[in-house]
């Protein structure tokens, strides 16, 4: 359910307890959703062993060593939670954890809220446009309306769902609403001391009517994990399905006579595309 420092909160046998971890465990470090195994040493339980994982949503770490964090294990699907504003809709930001969900598995949809404000434009709604030409499902509205976190519960539908973003979108207010159980804003937030709408560390909280969300913290930042152009390419849906008719195997489908991908790929996401290529070391 959640792991913090060198203990993690599991549930055995419908109860939830606090474990110790095994240091250096085989196959760690645990994350929620993991499904674990327990070993009974007299006087505590202790976290050994991790089952194989179905998905993994990680994410890279800044600094000379090209290293990836694994943040979900075996969620079904990653929910990209994003503001129309305030703070501005980013859709390289949005990009990049998409391609981190095609690349560890998950399904991966869109959910833009504070739709209420005023000063969102035309460039948000031809981004909408483009992510629902993809195959992306986008679900617009804002967490105060009981109707719009209907939807989102509809869109997660029974699943585990892990939901990241930019700092200050409304993750936390939206996690809330689904789920009805006090999440960053308030104690957790004051325990860690940084902020009154940070979300510290991932946490497995079930929905009401079945399924999961995993919250994972806000962050400013979102680095891919160490992966190559076959890889980058591949979490671009789009581009992955035009590849195979570029005229040169090895295609990077930046500009090369014959490339098949730049007709029938929106100038928006190719350049996203692009831009990453260059980030990747």
């Amino acid at each position: 359910m959640r792991v913090s420092g060198p203990s993690a909160t599991v549930v055995a046998d419908g109860r939830e307890t606090e474990v110790p971890i095994l240091p250096r465990i085989p196959g760690g470090p645990p994350v929620a959703g993991d499904r674990v195994h327990l070993v009974d040493r007299g006087d505590v339980w202790r976290l050994e062993s991790i089952e194989p994982r179905a998905t993994l949503l990680s994410r890279g770490e800044f600094g000379p060593r090209n290293r990836s964090r694994p943040l979900v294990a075996n969620a079904d699907l990653l929910v990209v939670v994003a503001a129309a504003t305030d703070p501005p809709f980013r859709p390289r930001f949005v990009d990049r954890y998409l391609v981190a969900a095609e690349l560890g598995g998950l399904d991966a949809a869109i959910v833009i809220t504070k739709m209420d404000l005023p000063d969102h434009g035309e460039e948000l709604d031809e981004a909408i446009a483009t992510y629902r030409e993809v195959g992306y499902q986008v679900v617009c509205g804002s967490t105060f309306d009981a109707a719009f976190v209907a939807d989102v519960r509809r869109l997660i539908d029974g699943r585990l769902a892990a939901l990241a973003g930019h700092s200050g979108v409304g993750k936390s207010s939206l996690t809330q609403r689904l789920t009805g159980v006090e999440r960053a804003i308030g104690d957790i937030s004051a325990k860690v001391g940084k902020g009154r709408h940070t979300t510290s560390d991932p946490r497995l909280i079930p929905l009401p009517d079945g399924g999961a969300v995993v919250d994972t913290a806000g962050v400013r930042t979102f680095y891919l994990p160490p992966m190559d152009a076959a890889d980058l390419a591949a979490g671009f849906p789009e581009i992955a399905e035009a590849a195979p008719d570029c005229r040169f195997t090895g295609c990077r489908h930046i500009g090369e006579v014959g490339c098949a991908v730049e007709a029938r790929t929106s100038p928006a996401r190719l350049e996203s595309y692009r831009r990453l290529l260059d980030t990747l070391k």
